[in-house]
C-alpha cells in the first residue's frame, strides 16, 4: 500500500508540474526551444525600442508611434500576409518574414544607428520647429529620430507577426484543443525562459564599461550606447537564425515524416489557404466568433496602452539615458521570465481542472486588481511622500513593474493559451486568415485606441503630461476592464457551441 500511494503521488505530482508525456517529447522540446528563441528576441526587442525612444523623445511619444505609425503598418502587413498565404506554406512564409526582420535588425544597428547625426535632421532646428509649432511637436520629434521610429515599429510587429500570428498558428494547425490543454502552458513556460535569458544578455552587456584608446566612454554618448547595443542585436540575429533552424527540423524530420500518433492534425499540404484578399475579409467580417476574439484583444490592448505610458514616463525620469535604461529592461525581463514561469505552471493546472471560461478570466482580474493600485498610488503619489529613503518616483517604477510583472505574466500564459485554444475548433480559412487579423491588426488596433485618446489630448493640450491626465485614464481603464468580462462570457458560450461539448 505505501509503495502505491507513493507512485499515485509521483505521478499526480508529475501531472501538475510536466503533463507532456514521453512519446511526445520528440516534438514538444523542438517546439518548446523554438518559443524559447522567439520570445527571447521579443523580450530584447521589447527593451531596445523603449530604450531608444523614451530617454531620447519621451515617453508621451508612444501613443503617436502606436497610433500613426504601427497600426498602419499592421493593416499593410496584414493585407500582404494573406496574398502570400495563397502563394506560400507556413514554412516559406515563416522563413520570409523572420529574414526579412532580421535584415532590417541588422541594417539599423550597424549602419542607422551610428551614423544617425548623418541620417537624422539637425537637432536643434527639429526642436525650435516643435517649439513654433507645439501642437504638432511630437510629429516633428518623431520625424526627427525617423530611425529609432521605425525601429520602434518593427519591434512591436515581431511580437505581433512572429509570436502571435507565424508561431501560434503553426501550433494551432498541429495541436487539437486537448492536447493544447496540456502543451500551451508548458510550452509558454519553456518559452518564457527566453525572456530571462534576454534580461541576462541586456544586463550583461550594459554593464560593460566600452573605451576608447583606454578612456572610458561615457554613458550619455552615442558611442556608447552603439557599442552596448551592437552585441546585443547580433545575439538576437543568431537567434532568429537558430530559430528558423528549429522550423525547419520540425519540418522536415518531424510533421512531414513521423505523425506521433494523434499530434498532428494537418499536413503541410493542408496549410496553403484559397480565397482571395476580398474574400477573406467578407469571410472574417461575417464571423460573430471572430469578432468577439477581436474585442478580446482590443480590450487587453487598450488597457495595457494605457497602464503603460504613465509608468514608462516615471522610469525615464529615474533612467534618463539608453544605456541605464536597457540595464533596467534587462532586470525587469528577468523578473517577468521568473513569473512567466511560475505562473505558467499554475496555469497549466487551471486550463485542465477548470472551465476555459474560469482560466479566460483571470487575467482581466489580475489586471484590474493591480491597475487599480498603481493608478491610485500615482494620483496620490506627491501626498504620500517619501516612504523610508524611496523616493515617489521609485515607488511609482517599481509598483509599476510589479503590475507589468503579474499582468504579463498571465497574459503570456492564461491568456494566449485560451486565445489561442478558441481557433482550433475554426475552419482552416479562419483559423489562417481571421487569425491574421485578429493577431495582426485586433491587438495593434487596441494599443492605437488607447494610444488615440492619448495622443489626442497631448494635441489639444501641448503642455500636458501623463502626470495631467492620469485621473482620466483611470476612468477609462475600468470601463475597458467591464467590457472584456462581458465580452468573455459571450466568447465563452460560442467557443462551447462550436466544439460540440460542454464545460
Amino acid at each position: 500500500m505505501p509503495n502505491l500511494k507513493k507512485k499515485q503521488f509521483l505521478s499526480s505530482l508529475k501531472e501538475i508540474l510536466w503533463p507532456i508525456e514521453r512519446s511526445e517529447l520528440k516534438l514538444f522540446i523542438p517546439m518548446s526551444f523554438l518559443m524559447l528563441c522567439i520570445l527571447f528576441n521579443f523580450g530584447a526587442l521589447r527593451s531596445i525600442k523603449d530604450s531608444l525612444v523614451v530617454p531620447n523623445i519621451g515617453a508621451e511619444v508612444i501613443s503617436f508611434l502606436k497610433l500613426w505609425l504601427v497600426l498602419p503598418s499592421t493593416i499593410i502587413f496584414t493585407l500582404i500576409y494573406v496574398k502570400l498565404s495563397n502563394m506560400f506554406d507556413y514554412e516559406y512564409l515563416f522563413y520570409l518574414i523572420v529574414s526579412f526582420f532580421l535584415g532590417f535588425f541588422l541594417i539599423f544597428t550597424y549602419v542607422l544607428y551610428p551614423d544617425q547625426d548623418f541620417y537624422h535632421p539637425n537637432l536643434e532646428y527639429a526642436q525650435g520647429l516643435a517649439e513654433a509649432y507645439p501642437n504638432f511637436k511630437w510629429f516633428i520629434l518623431i520625424a526627427s529620430k525617423w530611425s529609432y521610429a521605425l525601429m520602434y515599429v518593427f519591434c512591436e510587429l515581431w511580437s505581433a507577426v512572429v509570436i502571435n500570428l507565424l508561431f501560434w498558428q503553426y501550433a494551432n494547425n498541429i495541436f487539437d484543443t486537448t492536447l493544447a490543454k496540456r502543451f500551451y502552458p508548458i510550452l509558454g513556460m519553456v518559452g518564457n525562459i527566453g525572456l530571462i535569458m534576454a534580461g541576462s544578455v541586456l544586463v550583461t552587456f550594459s554593464n560593460i564599461p566600452f573605451g576608447v584608446d583606454g578612456e572610458i566612454l561615457d554613458k550619455y554618448s552615442l558611442k556608447q550606447s552603439s557599442l552596448v547595443l551592437q552585441p546585443i542585436m547580433t545575439t538576437i540575429i543568431i537567434s532568429g537564425c537558430v530559430a528558423m533552424g528549429l522550423y525547419r527540423y520540425i519540418n522536415k524530420y518531424l510533421v512531414k515524416t513521423d505523425k506521433l500518433g494523434n499530434l498532428l492534425s494537418h499536413t503541410q499540404d493542408d496549410t496553403r489557404t484559397k480565397l482571395s484578399v476580398i474574400d477573406s475579409v467578407k469571410l472574417i467580417l461575417r464571423s460573430k466568433y471572430i469578432g468577439y476574439i477581436v474585442i478580446l484583444l482590443l480590450c487587453y490592448g487598450l488597457a495595457i496602452n494605457i497602464l503603460e505610458g504613465p509608468w514608462k514616463a516615471r522610469v525615464r525620469e529615474l533612467y534618463p539615458n539608453t544605456v541605464d535604461y536597457i540595464n533596467f529592461m534587462g532586470r525587469f525581463n528577468i523578473y517577468m521570465g521568473i513569473s512567466c514561469v511560475v505562473v505558467a505552471l499554475i496555469g497549466s493546472n487551471i486550463l485542465r481542472k477548470f472551465s476555459w471560461l474560469t482560466a479566460a478570466l483571470i487575467t482581466p482580474g489580475i489586471i484590474a486588481c493591480t491597475g487599480i493600485i498603481f493608478f491610485v498610488f500615482v494620483i496620490y503619489a506627491n501626498d504620500i511622500g517619501m516612504i523610508g529613503s524611496y523616493s515617489p518616483i521609485y515607488l511609482a517604477v517599481i509598483i509599476g513593474a510589479i503590475q507589468n510583472i503579474l499582468s504579463k505574466s498571465t497574459k503570456y500564459t492564461l491568456f494566449d493559451s485560451t486565445k489561442e485554444m478558441t481557433y482550433i475548433p475554426l475552419s482552416l480559412e479562419l483559423r489562417t486568415k481571421g487569425k491574421a487579423a485578429v493577431e495582426v491588426i485586433g491587438l495593434k488596433f487596441g494599443k492605437s485606441l488607447g494610444a488615440f485618446s492619448q495622443s489626442f489630448m497631448f494635441i489639444l493640450m501641448p503642455a500636458s503630461t501623463f502626470d495631467s491626465v492620469t485621473v482620466y485614464l483611470m476612468v477609462i481603464f475600468v470601463l475597458i476592464i467591464i467590457l472584456w468580462v462581458l465580452d468573455v462570457r459571450k466568447l465563452n458560450k460560442e467557443y462551447i457551441k462550436l466544439k460540440g461539448d460542454k464545460e
